[in-house]
């Protein structure tokens, strides 16, 4: 018995930069049925980033407050339903 399931999914995509340089990729996937969301990053030039720490640190922070927003709107709609 065939049947199909399908999942709708929000997904964020940002690169923490220096200069014109993608130093890191951050990607997230949230799916709306659980509400809770998967962050991945990539540091793709790591002397940059050793150099540049403290910018980069606070462009992931501020990416995964982002996802913390849509995951709270997720939340908040699931309720009001």
């Amino acid at each position: 018995n065939n049947m199909l399931k399908t999942t709708k999914q929000i997904t964020l995509t940002g690169s923490a930069m220096v200069g014109n340089v993608a130093v890191v990729n951050l990607n997230a996937t949230i799916p709306s049925d659980t509400g809770v969301g998967n962050i991945n990053q990539y540091v793709y030039n790591p002397e940059l980033y050793d150099a540049n720490k403290s910018k980069l640190r606070a462009d992931i922070a501020e990416f995964t407050a982002l996802v913390y927003e849509i995951e709270d709107e997720l939340a908040a709609e699931t309720v009001v339903e």
